[in-house]
């Protein structure tokens, strides 16, 4: 199967976070998407779409740290969902993420994202 539609929303993805960016975050996200990643304390926190563009929109600009960020893999699970590992530096942190695709009406977008984050200098 063809990747570059899902390279073109994990690349979306990439430049709205980095640009903190909720408009361009918008379209790379499904409106049912939610984001999982644990708090400080260990805790499940659970964003739907609305509430995870507000804290991409929130987060400052990360022009001071270099840019990193890194397609690991990309799997079809069928011909409409497939799943790709990503590594993104946001700030100070580099977040290994499990993004989830579907895609309806030809349109590929993330369906659910798993993150997980170390810091680094």
């Amino acid at each position: 199967m063809e990747t570059n539609e899902i390279k073109e929303v994990i690349q979306t993805y990439f430049d709205a976070g980095y640009e903190s960016d909720g408009e361009k975050m918008r379209t790379a996200i499904h409106n049912a998407a939610h984001t999982y990643v644990h708090d400080e304390r260990g805790a499940l926190m659970d964003r739907d779409k609305e509430t995870f563009i507000k804290l991409v929109e929130s987060g400052k600009s990360n022009a001071p740290y270099p840019r990193q960020e890194e397609i690991l893999s990309i799997d079809f699970t069928s011909e409409n969902t497939a799943v790709a590992l990503v590594k993104v530096r946001i700030g100070k942190i580099l977040f290994t993420d499990v993004l989830s695709f579907i895609r309806l009406d030809g349109k590929w977008t993330i369906i659910s994202k798993l993150a997980a984050g170390e810091p680094v200098e």
